[in-house]
């Protein structure tokens, strides 16, 4: 039987020659799809797709558009990726990651998941990438994002503690359900430490920011503000890679502003202000959202965002 290059490269990366799928699933191994992420890091920055076991018919997408493995990112990744945080699923056979990616000198906000087959082939990758010539998250001025994921992102839950996969995705999910629908934290089960992050600006909770600014409120206080009229469809949400072992919910999907709502409130007594102008066209975001949950309450976010075209579909 000739022995493919594909083949080699899965028995060096997964370190068995011999085993069958049977005797040995990738896509079920914390370790192994662990090094299949460094597999894909490693290839990514070399511009060598081939060097990535990937199922023949595997499927990539860049910022929602489908693009031939090799096009994009792949032409242009220069470093492995900063603000590193990774997110693993051995019950779904996925792997993601949320950080900064440099491409020849522009060091961008950069989020990818990848779908493991039980013999380490990659049949997905979905990549999101916030470009400097895009928009999306964070305030102006001479803020600065963080250099690092908080801390508790890393940190494993005590395996007594641990939710289930479908509790996790719930209780994340109402976040989504209060920004869409509820316009209110009234189910969302926030911890009073909620602190979300966009693109490494702290956007709650944010102890720098001025008193009683919609960064310095906490979660649940923003969402009673009723400053998410602005966001008139929360779709295409799906919870790709679902961390049990560090209770993170790694979710991607779209934010849509129609443009038509001309008030809304940035505080808890409902005091009607003119929305900005970014906000009165339409547009989406697309977003990829990491949520820690913590004693069943949503304690950290980081998320990576940028803009696209109005109602765009993401592919999947």
């Amino acid at each position: 039987m000739r022995t493919t290059f594909a083949g080699v490269t899965i028995a060096l990366v997964l370190g068995t020659a011999t085993a069958a799928a049977s005797e040995f699933d990738c896509g079920r191994d914390r370790q192994c799809l662990a090094r299949v992420m460094e597999t894909y890091l490693e290839a990514l920055i070399a511009h060598d797709p081939a060097a990535l076991p990937t199922t023949r018919n595997v499927k990539y997408t860049e910022n929602g558009v489908r693009l031939n493995l090799g096009d994009g990112l792949w032409q242009t990744a220069s470093a492995m990726p900063t603000y590193r945080l990774d997110v693993i699923d051995e019950e779904a056979g996925a792997v993601g990651l949320l950080g900064r990616i440099d491409e020849n000198g522009n060091n961008n906000w950069y989020a990818v998941r990848l779908k493991v087959e039980p013999d380490g082939k990659v049949s997905e990758i979905e990549t999101l990438v916030n470009r400097s010539i895009s928009g999306g998250g964070g305030p102006g001025g001479n803020a600065r994002p963080h250099t690092e994921p908080h801390p508790l992102m890393a940190e494993e839950i005590p395996p007594e503690k641990r939710l289930t996969r479908a509790e996790l995705v719930a209780i994340s999910d109402a976040y989504f359900t209060g920004l869409d629908t509820d316009e209110s934290s009234r189910r969302v089960r926030f911890s009073p430490q909620c602190q979300r992050r966009e693109n490494g600006m702290v956007m709650a909770n944010n102890p720098d920011a001025p008193k009683g600014s919609m960064q310095w409120m906490d979660c649940k206080s923003q969402f009673d503000t009723g400053f998410s009229v602005i966001v008139t469809d929360v779709r295409e949400r799906r919870f790709e890679v679902v961390d049990r072992t560090k209770g993170l919910a790694f979710a991607w999907g779209y934010f849509d502003h129609d443009g038509t709502p001309a008030k809304f409130s940035r505080t808890l007594a409902h005091e009607p202000v003119d929305v900005p102008p970014t906000f009165r066209q339409p547009f989406s975001f697309y977003i990829a959202e990491i949520f820690k949950v913590m004693d069943g309450e949503i304690r950290q976010i980081e998320a990576v965002l940028t803009a696209v075209p109005y109602q765009m579909s993401s592919g999947w």
